[in-house]
Formats: C-alpha cells, structure tokens, sequence
C-alpha cells in the first residue's frame, strides 16, 4: 500500500514538474503557446498596439503648436511636416491591426509602432544638431530626449515573452548608443552610461511587467477554453480548433482528419455508481487519450461522454489506426471493474470531400452512431463506412 501511495505521489511530481515546465516555456518562447492561446494573446497585444496608435497620432499633432511657437519659422514648419508625416503613419497602424491575429502581424505592427517615433526622433535631433536654437526652445524641446525611454517603458503594456522583450528592446538601447556615438543625443541631461543604464532598467522593469501581464493572460486564456472537469478543450475551443485546421488543410492541400467518440453505457455508471463515479471515468479517460495523441492532436470534450479529437496531417486510415491504439491502450475501469469500451467514428476532408468544418464533423458523428447502433466498442473511418452500416442495418 506504502508503495502504491509513492509511485502515485511520485507521478503527480512528476506530472506537476512538466507543467512547471510547460509553463516556463510559454514565458519565454512565443512558439511554446498552444494555437488558440496564441491567437488570444495576438489580439490582446494587436489590441493595445491599436489603442497606442491611436493616442500617439493624436498626442503627436496636439504638439504641433509647442513646435511652432518654440522653434524658428523654418524649423517649425519642417516639424509639422514631420508630425503630420508620423500621424499619418500612426493612423495607417490603427487600420492595420483591425486585420488578421496572426503572430508576423503582431511582430510587425510592433516594428512599426516603434519604428515611426524612433525616425522621428533620429529626424528631430539631426535637425536640431546645428540650429541656433534660444534658451526657451531648448527648454521647450528638451523633452525629446525622453523619447527612447517612454518607447522603452511602453513595452511593459504588452504580454511579451522574455525573448520578445529582449528582441524588442535591443534596438532601442542600440539607437540611443547610436545617436550618442553619432553625438546627436544634445538634449539627453546626463552622459552616454546615464542614458543606457537608464534604458537597461527600464527594459528590465517593461521586461517584468511583461512577463507579469502574460502570465497572467495565460492562466485566464487557459481556464476559459478548458473543460472544467477533465481539463480537455471545451466545445467552443475544440469547435474552433476544428474549424482553424480545416482551413489550413485546403489552404496546403494536406489531410485533416475528426474523430467522434463516446464512452459506451456511461449513463449506467451515473445511474449506477452516481455522479461523481462517472467523472473520475470520464477523468482518467481523457487522460489515457491525451497520453496516446500527438503534439499537434487536439482533444475536447464535446458534451457528456462525447469526445473529438483533432487530427490535423493524418488520412483517415492513420486515424483509425490512432483511435484503435487508443482503445488497445484502454481508456480505464468502470466501478464495477469492466472495461471502459468507446464507440469512434472518423471523418476526413479528402475522403469525405467535405466542404466545410461543420461536415466533417457531421460525418464522424454520424459514423459514432452507426458504431453504436452496430454493437459499439468499434471504429468506423471512411474505409470501414460500408460494413458498419451493413453490420447497423442488421442490428436494427
């Protein structure tokens, strides 16, 4: 009993380690997120780029005025232009990001919300470098030199991994050197070492935020497209998962197989054993099915004891195959020690020519219920369609 109660408290160690580990990975690397995690966060960072956008087109023409009364004529229009030229930019970005979620799109609306005010300010001090500037304008204008440091300290309002924080921020610090090496930074109070250990700590303080606010958008991400009990992808999740792969199986011309499962006589086990018997059923199940799929499988948990896997890459024979290893494998005990049986069926776009997501997952459901109206504890994929149904037909 002592080394039952090790070896199970040794796996949840083990299984809580991984997770650690997943999670530290999704800190980090952008890639390490699953699909539709990623997808949120994409508008989430999209969505803040576009409200950042917006102020800064406005805030950059309310400043017009100062430019004009501060700075001699010539300068001062030469600056409006300027202004005007970076509202323009900063309004085409507010258009650009009502567009698609994907990660490049995020990565370079992020390029070009940094990059317009980074010319600006490169365009300002080189103007400024040589004009005979009074000391109120020179007052007026010192402002500039905060420039890279709020573009830095901006990055905080953003969900970034520690990658996309340090790759962000290098080329910040690296035009700050610049324009110092270039002695442009006239307007900056301190010397060179002042302005980088200021632009190293407020990286570091947005690199931190950062980190915060994405790991915080994780667990909120991650809770609202789980299954509450069994932990898989809820309806809706799985649903667009399903409808996302779809997509990317005609755009590549590539197989993309649904699997429809269902826990044989599950009722009986509620009715017999009560709830909670059939959600450690259901628990264990999913988790035998999880340990079976691929890294690129999706499984959720359609209602009930329904289940659908995703299969994206795989033909329908090769799914078939993954649903029977799954069934050898077994998928757990009933309360009264029997087997927990499961009735599959597979669809796949090619084989069923399907149209539409919604088809293919029609199909596979229909398949489920011709295995079960069959016998059940069987697998019908697009090969095997014929023979369930004559096997169906008999039965009934």
């Amino acid at each position: 009993m002592t080394k039952i109660r090790f070896g199970r408290h040794f796996l949840e160690r083990l299984l809580s380690d991984e997770l650690r580990r997943a999670q530290l990975r999704c800190l980090l690397f952008p890639r390490a997120h699953p699909r539709l995690v990623g997808i949120r966060r994409n508008a989430l960072i999209l969505s803040r780029i576009h409200a950042v956008a917006a102020a800064f087109g406005i805030l950059t023409l309310a400043w017009l005025p100062i430019d004009l009364i501060a700075l001699p004529m010539r300068d001062g229009a030469i600056f409006s232009v300027l202004r005007v030229a970076a509202s323009v930019g900063f309004a085409f970005l507010v258009l650009f990001t009502r567009r698609r979620q994907s990660l490049g799109r995020v990565y370079l609306s992020l390029v070009l919300l940094y990059a317009i005010p980074t010319v600006f300010y490169f365009t300002s001090l080189l103007l400024l470098r040589h004009s005979g500037l009074g000391l109120y304008a020179r007052t007026a204008l010192e402002a500039y030199w905060a420039l890279p440091a709020v573009a830095m300290a901006g990055l905080g309002i953003f969900p970034l991994t520690l990658v996309e924080s340090i790759a962000f921020s290098l080329p910040v610090i690296t035009g700050e050197a610049l324009a110092f090496a270039l002695h442009l930074g006239v307007f900056f109070p301190g010397g060179i070492i002042d302005a980088l250990w200021m632009m190293f700590l407020m990286g570091g303080i947005a690199a931190v935020v950062g980190l915060s606010q994405l790991s915080f958008s994780l667990a909120l991400v991650s809770q609202s497209l789980r299954d509450g009990l069994t932990g898989c992808y809820a309806r809706a999740s799985i649903s667009e998962l399903i409808e996302l792969n779809f997509k990317d199986s005609l755009r590549t011309g590539s197989p993309c197989a649904v699997a429809f499962l269902d826990l044989d006589r599950f009722k009986e086990i509620n009715d017999l054993h009560g709830h909670e018997a059939g959600d450690q059923v259901l628990i264990e199940a999913v988790r035998r099915i999880g340990s079976t799929l691929r890294a690129t499988d999706c499984l959720g948990r359609w209602g009930g004891e329904e289940f659908v896997v995703v299969l994206p890459g795989s033909t329908g024979s090769e799914a078939v195959q993954t649903i029977q290893r799954i069934r050898a494998q077994g998928l757990g005990r009933r309360p009264g020690g029997k087997a927990v049986t499961v009735s599959a069926g597979v669809s796949e776009r090619i084989a069923d020519q399907c149209d539409d997501w919604l088809s293919l997952v029609r199909i596979a459901d229909q398949r489920m219920y011709a295995v079960k109206s069959a016998g059940r504890d069987r697998v019908c994929g697009p090969e095997s369609f014929g023979v369930i149904s004559t096997l169906s037909a008999v039965s009934i």
